[in-house]
């Protein structure tokens, strides 16, 4: 098991919000955004919510495996599966597919904030996997798969696209911190550019984020969903 050492972003007495197709507080993502207050920890079971999500308040938005794989939104041909215009907000464990196909920023996760952590999450055949706004800084993008998006991503700034994680107990202890990246299916072949000479899983070469400065310093070569439960609805 992996622990992502991340700093506290204050969700320790925050309300805990469900959501699932049925039987939770809320069958919609978004009416779960609209009743909840920063701070607030939003938890989105396994099933397929055909939104736009826009998030406006510093809240966890967390996506949980119930039996059938991590829950999808799908943005269904239009703007951005995630509008994310929040500062500090972490978004976790989802599937995020069907953006829009402008080239004005429609993404699996459009980010128009700081100070965000964006982790273990699929973008999925998108225009953008994801965008970030010009002036979004500080926000921290990692162990997320980026696979089949006409663009990974997009960084005009140049925020962080690795993380160190640490195994739990003992292991963690005597191997410390690890610094992981991002899989990217445009980048992860010798063709593409990522070459793995030492056969430690990551490409030889960091991966440059378009348009801009951002660097994954560590991209790996083969998917991250290896080190969580593949969702069904992802192929």
């Amino acid at each position: 098991m992996i622990l992502i050492l991340i700093a506290s972003i204050g969700f320790a007495n925050a309300a805990r919000i469900t959501v699932a197709p049925e039987g939770a507080d809320y069958s919609k993502i978004q009416r779960a955004l609209n009743n909840a207050s920063d701070g607030d920890i939003i938890e989105v079971q396994s099933g397929i919510y055909v939104e736009h999500v826009y998030v406006l308040h510093s809240v966890a938005l967390i996506g949980v495996d119930t039996g059938s794989g991590r829950p999808v939104i799908d943005a269904n041909g239009s703007s951005s599966a995630i509008t994310l215009r929040a500062n500090g907000t972490r978004i976790d464990g989802f599937n995020l597919t069907g953006s829009g196909g402008c080239g004005c920023g429609n993404a699996g996760i459009f980010i128009d904030s700081s100070d965000n952590i964006i982790l273990n999450n699929i973008l999925y055949k998108n225009r953008y996997g994801v965008y970030i706004e010009e002036g979004a800084t500080n926000n921290t993008i990692h162990s997320n798969d980026f696979l089949k998006n006409r663009v990974a991503a997009n960084d005009t700034v140049g925020n962080r696209w690795s993380m160190e994680m640490k195994e739990e107990g003992l292991m963690g202890l005597l191997k410390g911190a690890k610094v992981i990246g991002n899989h990217y299916s445009d980048y992860d072949e010798p063709g593409e550019g990522c070459n793995d000479t030492n056969s430690d899983g990551f490409c030889d070469e960091p991966r440059t984020i378009r348009n801009g400065p951002g660097i994954d310093e560590h991209p790996l070569v083969t998917p991250i969903k290896a080190y969580h439960k593949e969702s069904s609805y992802t192929y």
